[in-house]
């Protein structure tokens, strides 16, 4: 994780409410053994207060952490997640994308190959690309 996805993550945050704007609870999830990863998730907390909402920062280092952070997702209700790029998420990116359509949360990711998965949205600088499904298999 880069100093550009702390800058990037609240902007991932905004956007995922633009879409969503009667939500008022959404989560992120942030790889907790990345040395920016407090600095991440002080950033996301910021954007949600001024956003209005209330973010749950939900940590996941391991493949158990990923399974627990399902759970609990699904015990907050949340509106949508918000899910920046690191090297651990790049690496289950696709369970990722997976369970968010399982589960009809709308999230929000950097890289594209979760976006690809049919994840909601990926966001590399400039510009979005949106994709609300999977692309149709032949």
């Amino acid at each position: 994780m880069t100093v550009l996805n702390v800058e990037v993550a609240p902007k991932l945050l905004e956007l995922l409410h633009e879409v969503i704007p009667t939500a008022t609870t959404m989560a992120a999830l942030v790889n907790p053994t990345n040395p920016n990863a407090d600095t991440l998730s002080r950033s996301l907390q910021v954007a949600a207060r001024t956003l209005g909402l209330q973010l749950h920062v939900l940590k996941a280092s391991t493949e158990p952490d990923i399974e627990t952070a399902f759970v609990t997702l699904a015990e907050l209700r949340v509106s949508g997640l918000v899910i920046p790029s690191d090297v651990f998420i790049i690496t289950h990116e696709e369970r990722l994308a997976a369970w968010a359509l399982r589960h009809r949360l709308p999230a929000i990711f950097q890289t594209p190959a979760l976006a690809m998965a049919g994840a909601f949205s990926r966001v590399r600088s400039l510009p979005t690309y949106r994709c609300s499904s999977p692309p149709k298999s032949s």
